[in-house]
C-alpha cells in the first residue's frame, strides 16, 4: 500500500456553527468544574444552572462561575433550562437522568452512563420512547486527533489491524472517592473506559474477553488486566489501574504499519503513523492538554 504524504485534516465545527443552548449542570464537583470552565472559555453555549442537594454548595459554585441560577432540586423541570449536564457522583447518573429524560430535556451523562448494563439499557429505552436526546460525556471520540485516526483507519493505512493494545493508570490515596465501592469505585468506571472504549471503536465487540483484577484494600478492584479476542484473529491487550501511574499510551497495529498514540492516548496530543518501513513515518501533532 503507497504510503500517504500528509495526514487528513479532521472534522471540527466551529463554536458558531453549533446553536447555544441553556445549560444546567448536577453536581459541583470536580469534573464539573472543568466543563463548566471549557464550555466558557472555549464555545458559544451558555451555563445558566447549577444544581446540588446542598442548595449553600450550588450557590457558591454559581457565584465563582458567574452561573445566573443555582437549585437544590428540580432543575430538569426550569424552563429556563434547554439541556442538562450530570456530573453527580456514579451510582446518581441514573436517576438524575431520568429525571431530565422524562422531563424532556437533552442530557450529557459524565462518564460512565450508569454503574450497570441494566440501568443503562433502562435509560436508553426511556429515551427512545420519549424522543428525547441522551448521550454518555466520552470526550475522547471528538477531539480532532480522533477524527484523524477514524480517517487513517476507514483509508486502510495500516492495512488489517491485528492489535490493539493501550493502559491506563494513575495512583489514587486511600481516601479518594474512586475507593468507595458505594460511589461506583475502582479503575474500570473511570480509567478503564478509555482503553475499552479504544478497543472496542476500533475492533467493535470481542467475542471474548479474558479478564482479571487484583483488589484495592478498600475492596474496590485495584487493576485490571484484559485481553479481548475476535473471531479473525485481532486482539486488543488491555490493562487499567488506580494502584499506580503508567504510561498511558496505545498502540494500533496493523499488517501494513501502526498508530502509536505515547503519553495520556485519550486527550489531545500528538500520534505517529509509521509504515513497516520505519523510515517513513507521519505525525500529527496538537498541543497536549488534560481535563
Amino acid at each position: 500500500m503507497r504510503f500517504p504524504v500528509s495526514l487528513p485534516e479532521p472534522d471540527c465545527l466551529a463554536p458558531s456553527a453549533i446553536p447555544a443552548l441553556r445549560w444546567g449542570v448536577i453536581g459541583p464537583g470536580w469534573i464539573a468544574e472543568r466543563f463548566v470552565q471549557s464550555v466558557q472559555r472555549f464555545t458559544n453555549q451558555k451555563i445558566m444552572g447549577i444544581e446540588s442537594r446542598d442548595g449553600a454548595r450550588a450557590a457558591a459554585f454559581a457565584r465563582r462561575f458567574d452561573i445566573p441560577h443555582s437549585f437544590d432540586g428540580a432543575m430538569s423541570a426550569d424552563p429556563r433550562i434547554d439541556a442538562l449536564y450530570i456530573a453527580t457522583p456514579h451510582p446518581f447518573h441514573f436517576e438524575m437522568a431520568r429525571r431530565a429524560i422524562e422531563a424532556g430535556k437533552p442530557v450529557l451523562v459524565e462518564k460512565p452512563l450508569c454503574v450497570s448494563a441494566a440501568e443503562a439499557r433502562e435509560l436508553v429505552e426511556l429515551a427512545r420512547a420519549r424522543h428525547v436526546f441522551l448521550m454518555e460525556a466520552y470526550w475522547t471520540d471528538f477531539l480532532p486527533k480522533f477524527s484523524v485516526l477514524r480517517k487513517v483507519l476507514a483509508e486502510g493505512l495500516i492495512g488489517e489491524i491485528v492489535t490493539v493494545m493501550a493502559d491506563h493508570g494513575e495512583f489514587f490515596p486511600p481516601e479518594h472517592r474512586i475507593m468507595r465501592a458505594d460511589l461506583g469505585g475502582g479503575p474500570m468506571l473511570d480509567l478503564g473506559t478509555y482503553v475499552i472504549g479504544l478497543a472496542t471503536g476500533i475492533l467493535g465487540r470481542p467475542d471474548q474477553v479474558m479478564a482479571h483484577s487484583t483488589r484495592a484494600e478498600s475492596g474496590v478492584d485495584g487493576q485490571t488486566g484484559m485481553l479481548f479476542q475476535y473471531r479473525g484473529g485481532a486482539q486488543a491487550v488491555l490493562h487499567t489501574s488506580l494502584l499506580s501511574h503508567t504510561p498511558c499510551g496505545a498502540v494500533i497495529a496493523g499488517r501494513e504499519g501502526m498508530i502509536t498514540l505515547a503519553g495520556k492516548f485519550y486527550t489531545p496530543g500528538p500520534f505517529v503513523l509509521s509504515a513497516n518501513d520505519p523510515s517513513r513515518t507521519l505525525t500529527f501533532d496538537e498541543p497536549r492538554s488534560a481535563y
